[in-house]
């Protein structure tokens, strides 16, 4: 298999360019209808994809499906992609929200993402989990210009219910941990360096990207964070973190290099770099590690 080269530093790759389809799913054994809600299809396409890629790691879920049907989401419909998309809001505004209820890890969408990731590691699989940061979490109950309006007109309003998410994001992190996840995937796409200004970042997001990596890590302290490098960037250059950089192997993908990085350090929290392309050849074989400032 002849392998893509990327660049990983500082550089958004998007979104995987293998979507989730009818051919895809038929070649696993599975139906696209279990595919986001059934652990076994989620373990079979998760399985499929990585043999069929070459990469190192099984990577799930394919949708935040799980959270969405936690927060009380009612209606998801699927986008042209064959993608689950929240088609109605809860609310119309922050106000409007009310207690953000715990999330459950042994029921609906969210226990059958846990048995698919303890079925993966039990076959010896390595596992990588997204999970999602309370503002794109956030993003699913309320329209995102009414977050982006909070940030600037209801501060205090939007970090308490940011923070009440961070909670469920951190029980998330230990089950996922416990089930067998080795790495823990965050992303917040929502405040990445793309769509907000960087004062902006400092002065309101990256204080609540702290508190969520802080909890994350202590929640799952054996497994390695890898931040998604449009969170990363605007985190580092916003004085939240220092970043040190560690040499791997030449001619390995960038989902080599974690398992190697994840073997040689328990805890490690990594980021600059795009893990929804793990296959692809590093151009720079380097590993950015980042240590979040007092």
């Amino acid at each position: 298999m002849q392998h893509k080269t990327c660049m990983m530093h500082y550089r958004c790759l998007g979104e995987p360019e293998k979507l989730i389809d009818e051919e895809l799913c038929h070649e696993a054994g599975v139906r696209i209808e279990d595919v986001f809600c059934r652990a076994r299809a989620m373990a079979a396409v998760a399985q499929h994809i990585r043999h069929g890629d070459g990469d190192a790691i099984c990577k799930l879920p394919f949708a935040a499906t799980a959270e969405a049907e936690q927060l009380g989401v009612k209606e998801i419909s699927f986008s042209r992609y064959h993608q689950p998309v929240v088609s109605a809001y809860t609310a119309n505004n922050l106000q409007q929200l009310e207690e953000i209820k715990e999330f459950s890890f042994d029921e609906g969408i969210m226990g059958e993402l846990m048995l698919a990731i303890s079925s993966l590691s039990e076959k010896g699989e390595l596992v990588s989990m997204n999970i999602e940061g309370p503002f794109t979490l956030l993003g699913m109950l309320v329209p995102s210009k009414e977050i982006y309006k909070g940030m600037r007109r209801e501060p205090d309003r939007l970090k308490e219910l940011c923070r009440m998410l961070i909670r469920n994001i951190a029980k998330e992190a230990a089950v996922a941990a416990a089930a067998g996840a080795t790495i823990l995937s965050y992303a917040d796409p929502l405040i990445s360096c793309n769509m907000i200004s960087p004062a902006l970042f400092k002065n309101m997001c990256g204080e609540i990207t702290c508190e969520a990596l802080q909890a994350i890590t202590m929640a799952a302290p054996q497994t390695t964070i890898h931040v998604c490098s449009a969170t990363s960037t605007a985190f580092e250059q916003a004085g939240f973190c220092r970043c040190y950089s560690h040499n791997v192997p030449e001619n390995i993908c960038y989902g080599e290099a974690l398992c190697l990085a994840s073997h040689s350090k328990n805890g490690l929290l990594v980021g600059h770099g795009c893990i929804q392309h793990s296959d692809w050849l590093m151009e720079k074989p380097v590993i950015y590690e980042l240590e979040l400032c007092e």
